[in-house]
């Protein structure tokens, strides 16, 4: 059931019926005879007489991209399109509580890893396809509900809902990555940027942020920080344009064919500002397409009714 318009948010039932990419399958019984290839572990000797007691799937998911950005280096996804998911290990626990491996996103490699391990390079996981991995996850170890607070707008009531982790997966919207940008003899090309990107993105431009919010307070001369400040800007400003370089996958001019990713970014460099903008239009409403819907909410206290997004936060998604 879908959440309406002014009534709380409630659990709801498993979809029993076909599933669409994106969208929890089924939950299913310890053992299970399925038409997905056994996962070899190879963390787990042959032959262990407690093989048996082993976790086991407990649930299947399908991929909001149908596995159009993979080949068989990263994930060779069965005939069924059904991905096993295996609930996380108690040293899959403590990885996540590791600072530094979650600010470098090693956290959330090892996790996928351990839980999906049809996934034979993690870091290469499409951000279209991040959130239902970690959602189901997060189903499969924990179950379907989660605690979420939001505060009223109106009245600034802290309201604590338990939410259906089936349901916000249900929300995930498959981004259009088929439609490209023409303008002049120019066809532009689009896919989305895979975990390692995003993280080794994320990563340096919060260093830059954090000198940039620490240098009113350095020690030196006005002019020493203004050159740290403009540093730390244009480092910003290349690593914007280096993901918008890495979000397209091909550029045609006439009879020419461009993949090479450097070619591209001298592209992105050098084009006239009224181009980059379109593209770069072009790519927030991808963004904006496959963003869940917010959550609608009613107020406990004062009854008033207002949206609030539900964004993944791998700090505390696993706590």
């Amino acid at each position: 059931m879908a959440i309406q318009p002014g009534a709380p948010i409630q659990p709801v039932a498993p979809n029993t019926n076909n599933t669409q990419p994106g969208a929890l399958v089924q939950p299913v019984a310890p053992l299970v005879t399925n038409t997905v290839a056994p996962v070899v572990n190879n963390n787990v000797s042959t032959g262990n007489p407690l093989a048996k007691h082993f976790r086991q799937p407990t649930i299947y998911i399908k991929l909001p991209s149908e596995g159009a950005w993979y080949d068989d280096s990263v994930i060779t996804i069965p005939e069924n399109g059904e991905i096993p998911v295996y609930p996380m290990t108690a040293l899959d626990e403590i990885t996540y509580r590791t600072a530094d491996a979650l600010f470098n996103g090693e956290a959330v490699t090892t996790v996928i890893k351990s839980c999906v391990p049809l996934f034979k390079d993690a870091e290469k996981i499409s951000t279209q396809d991040l959130d239902t991995v970690l959602i189901s996850i997060r189903l499969a170890s924990f179950g379907h509900e989660m605690e979420f607070t939001s505060k009223c707008p109106e009245c600034n009531e802290q309201n604590d809902l338990a939410l259906d982790l089936r349901e916000i997966m249900g929300r995930i919207q498959k981004a259009d990555f088929t439609t490209q940008l023409k303008f002049g003899d120019v066809e532009i090309y689009f896919r989305p940027l895979t975990l390692k990107e995003q993280n080794e993105n994320n990563t340096e431009q919060f260093e830059d942020q954090k000198i940039m919010e620490s240098v009113p307070t350095m020690e030196g001369s006005e002019e020493e920080k203004l050159k740290l400040l403009q540093k730390a800007f244009n480092n910003i400003s290349k690593l914007t344009l280096r993901a918008i370089a890495k979000s397209i996958s091909m550029i045609k001019s006439g009879d020419d064919i461009v993949v090479e990713t450097h070619h591209i970014s001298e592209y992105i460099e050098n084009c006239p500002t009224k181009d980059f903008e379109k593209i770069r239009e072009k790519i927030a409403k991808i963004r904006e397409s496959s963003e869940m819907k917010p959550l609608h909410i009613v107020c406990n206290d004062c009854k008033h009714e207002y949206t609030t997004p539900f964004t993944l936060n791998v700090a505390n998604f696993f706590a």
